[in-house]
């Protein structure tokens, strides 16, 4: 089984448990961004920091595409590699169908036929440069930007609104977009491979 197949399948098998975890966290939602343009959000978006959670290790590059679909939903192409820069870059195109009543910050990603995960928009800034997205029960988040990197100013404001949102800034690691970022403080490095691309 290659890579993107293990990284799919762990994926569906932490649904139930993230269903599950939305569920026990209900009576106390995280408040979601006030308004989304989906307009706006289409487009590129570098993943530049994440939670590390066992069905991401050993992502590098990853790269997400949002466009508009027909019936108002979102088409998400996601582009990754695993393992290293010289890996195979792997291509997935999913539905993010977006919930009535929640101006549009309500996400739920359709993996494999009935699966679904919840994929909260909890910040976007003005000019749609980064988005904050999570989860009502805080054990998963992550930073898209429309840069592969960003100056560290940036990064602890994006970090301080987390915070603001109940948080702990400091349970983040920031993706490997770069081969020199391999191994570099506060990247997560763990299962990459420091091969030149």
């Amino acid at each position: 089984m290659n890579a993107f197949a293990r990284f799919i399948l762990r994926c569906c098998k932490s649904a139930p448990w993230l269903v599950l975890l939305q569920a026990c966290s209900a009576a106390s939602p995280i408040p979601l961004a006030s308004h989304v343009d989906l307009g706006s959000i289409q487009g590129g978006w570098y993943i530049l920091a994440t939670i590390p959670n066992w069905f991401e290790k050993g992502m590098v590059a990853p790269y997400d595409v949002y466009s508009l679909r027909p019936d108002g939903n979102l088409r998400e192409d996601f582009y990754v590699r695993f393992g290293g820069f010289d890996a195979r870059r792997w291509h997935a195109v999913v539905k993010d169908e977006i919930l009535p009543g929640t101006h549009d910050a309500g996400w739920r990603v359709h993996l494999l036929g009935p699966i679904k995960v919840p994929f909260l928009v909890l910040y976007t800034d003005p000019e749609y440069r980064f988005v904050l997205f999570g989860e009502n029960d805080r054990s998963l988040g992550w930073v898209y930007s429309r840069t592969p990197t960003i100056d560290d100013e940036q990064y602890r404001a994006l970090l301080n609104r987390f915070a603001t949102l109940g948080y702990d800034p400091a349970r983040f690691r920031k993706v490997v977009q770069l081969p020199e970022q391999i191994g570099m403080p506060g990247f997560w490095s763990d299962g990459i491979s420091s091969s030149a691309p």
